[in-house]
């Protein structure tokens, strides 16, 4: 299994704006942005590239403290540390980890860890100065000579924050006509990225792309103390089911992928819900019933993720056409798309939640035999998935 560098990166970066609750294209408008200013610095392409995935990156360290936290600056402090961590695990170019660390540096050293000057990397500061605009008018949509002006008027009160270089070269850009139609027109924005040819011959194999599932899968679980190893659970669980049906080591490796990422569209609902001890209300079932239409979103995004992204987006659809989010029947369900809901419930049964305490194994079996005996799940392999979780 191989899948391109730009494709993963690119799709996955659609997580981080589910969970960054800013825009839907924080992170692609980012990048774009970051990829027009690194062009007009004179920067060689090999240079863009590594300035662009650092773009599509840059808030992989966020949190929710960080979103609704009164101490901002610590917090994204505490961001960029991390989102440096944990890109450090992953097999990307060196200067990506550092750019994240340092993207909100600003010139004059009041950013969060007071470098100044030259001392910020050059690439840091690109992706600071188009993160910050599009954080001012990432949401607005009409463009006419009054935004127009405001865009000018941010320019004048910030250049100043960023070097001299960079400053001229996101001046350049926005006195083209073009750049900031292109930037405000609704129609477009939100395949901006798409406009940029990214060259990028690196194909990543299936271990290299399960440690993105793994960082993703860490960012996933650890909003809530109550699902800090589900997705890794079901990972397992599902590779080992999926060994037992003796699929070839591909097909583990995808059932394995995809239950690190089956809950990843969660990173759209607010951890007030998931953190509720109590009966979710029908508004707060509704929202996270969003979660696996969110899922397929981010993961069919990437070429060649096809068969992960059913199964992974398919976890509670139900054999009687009962399931969320499209009702798909039994037919449409395939063997791995039955199995991974199996797997779902098994995990989520034998977990501590909220609203009680993990089930003993014998009560996890009853209740997944009636869903078996309600056409929810599917029976034959119910019984078959048994012989290995025992």
């Amino acid at each position: 299994m191989n899948i391109n560098r730009h494709s993963l990166i690119f799709g996955l970066s659609y997580a981080l704006d589910i969970l960054g609750k800013n825009n839907l294209s924080h992170s692609k408008s980012t990048a774009y942005l970051s990829f027009q200013i690194a062009g007009e610095t004179g920067l060689n392409k090999d240079e863009d590239i590594i300035i662009y995935y650092a773009a599509l990156l840059h808030d992989i360290g966020i949190s929710d403290e960080f979103i609704f936290s009164q101490n901002y600056m610590t917090n994204k402090k505490r961001h960029c540390a991390v989102g440096e961590i944990m890109l450090q695990k992953l097999p990307l170019p060196e200067d990506i980890p550092r750019y994240v660390r340092y993207h909100h540096e600003l010139y004059d050293g009041s950013g969060p860890f007071g470098l100044s000057a030259e001392a910020i990397p050059q690439g840091a500061q690109i992706i600071c100065l188009s993160s910050s605009f599009d954080d001012v008018f990432g949401k607005t949509e009409v463009f006419d000579r009054a935004l127009m002006l405001k865009v000018y008027d941010w320019f004048d009160e910030n250049k100043r924050l960023y070097s001299e270089k960079i400053a001229d070269a996101f001046g350049n850009l926005i006195n083209r006509e073009y750049f900031l139609l292109d930037y405000f027109n609704h129609e477009t924005k939100h395949i901006l990225s798409n406009k940029i040819i990214i060259n990028d011959k690196v194909c990543y194999s299936s271990e290299d792309i399960k440690k993105f599932a793994l960082c993703f899968a860490e960012i996933i679980d650890h909003r809530s103390p109550f699902t800090f190893h589900h997705s890794t659970g079901i990972a397992e669980l599902a590779r080992k089911a999926a060994a037992h049906f003796e699929y070839d080591d591909e097909t583990q490796d995808k059932m394995y992928m995809a239950g690190l990422l089956h809950d990843i569209g969660k990173l759209h609902v607010s951890t007030d819900i998931l953190h509720k001890s109590g009966k979710l209300t029908p508004e707060e079932r509704f929202e996270i019933n969003k979660h696996t239409y969110f899922t397929r979103k981010i993961l069919e995004q990437i070429e060649g993720f096809e068969d992960i992204t059913n199964i992974a987006a398919n976890h509670h659809e139900r054999l009687d056409g009962t399931g969320y989010p499209y009702h798909l029947p039994g037919e449409r369900l395939n063997e791995l798309e039955r199995i991974m809901a199996i797997c779902d419930v098994y995990q989520a049964l034998t977990e501590e939640r909220p609203y009680r305490q993990k089930l003993p194994l014998e009560k996890v079996w009853s209740i997944i035999d009636k869903m078996a005996e309600n056409k929810h799940l599917d029976k034959s392999l119910v019984e078959k998935i048994k012989q290995v979780f025992d």
